[in-house]
């Protein structure tokens, strides 16, 4: 402890300290934004989150390597650059290594979890800086590229962010399956993997006479539903049928269980 003007101040106090707040502040905004805010919206919800995607995290990490006197503001500005486009691609290929479904919500969440924790250690190490407004003269052609830059910046985020419908003409498929679950009973598999959330109907049958019927059973891109029957022992002909709510009279899957026999079939690409 150090005595200054009559107070008394620990040596590792951050001095101001208000730069590493509003990056986590900013950062909580983007990621709150990008939960929010549909994706259809993208060019309101792009320049929210272009900066965790080009900035905060990477301004972050550098106050956790560095002290504030060993780099001038430039230096700063273009290792936050670099760090961020690094840190961003790194946290998708991470999150697709582990399993995760990938979704811009989620990317954006690591991001912010990077930059916060980041900022906090910063702050811990007292490497945090005061706010300064930098006095910048730019000429007129300067101004002119800077304006031209963020508006090709701007345009690149708002097609990052835009989700891409698929080519005309792609189908997605489900896939129905039966499976003995037990001495007498049967498991029933709905996995879907259509482009949009479909609404199903599953129909089934015991030595041709109909048992049970289910739906409707809504599912999500990616989604699947498991139901498990009671069919009555010694496993007797069992059949299921797919059918979309929305045209019942099509077939879309048809699934037999014969006796002795286990079989799995999946349904027909629509």
């Amino acid at each position: 402890m150090v005595r200054d003007g009559g107070r008394f101040a620990s040596r590792n106090a951050p001095r101001g300290g208000q730069d590493l707040w509003l990056v986590v502040m900013l950062a909580v905004v983007a990621f709150a934004a990008s939960l929010a805010i549909p994706t259809s919206l993208a060019a309101v919800r792009a320049p929210l989150a272009l900066p965790l995607v080009f900035a905060l995290p990477g301004y972050a990490l550098v106050s956790v390597l560095f002290k504030p006197a060993d780099l001038r503001a430039w230096d700063i500005a273009l290792l936050s650059i670099a760090i961020s486009i690094a840190t961003s691609i790194v946290s998708g290929l991470v999150l697709d290594a582990i399993g995760v479904r990938l979704s811009g919500a989620l990317w954006i969440g690591a991001l912010a979890a990077v930059t916060v924790a980041a900022a906090a250690r910063g702050a811990e190490l007292g490497h945090a800086r005061t706010i300064r407004l930098p006095h910048v003269a730019l000429k007129r052609s300067e101004l002119g590229a800077l304006a031209a830059a963020l508006v090709l910046l701007g345009g690149a985020a708002v097609l990052g962010f835009t989700p891409l419908s698929a080519p005309k003409g792609t189908q997605g498929s489900t896939a129905l399956s039966i499976l003995p679950a037990g001495p007498a009973s049967v498991a029933l598999r709905v996995a879907s993997d259509e482009l949009h959330s479909t609404t199903y109907t599953v129909e089934l049958t015991v030595a041709g006479r109909p048992r049970r019927h289910f739906g409707p059973i809504r599912l999500a891109p990616g989604a699947t539903w498991n139901r498990a029957v009671m069919v009555g022992p010694g496993y007797p002909l069992v059949q299921a049928f797919l059918r979309t709510a929305g045209d019942p009279k099509v077939l879309d899957g048809n699934v037999v269980l014969r006796p002795g026999a286990p079989a799995w079939a999946a349904a027909a690409p629509r």
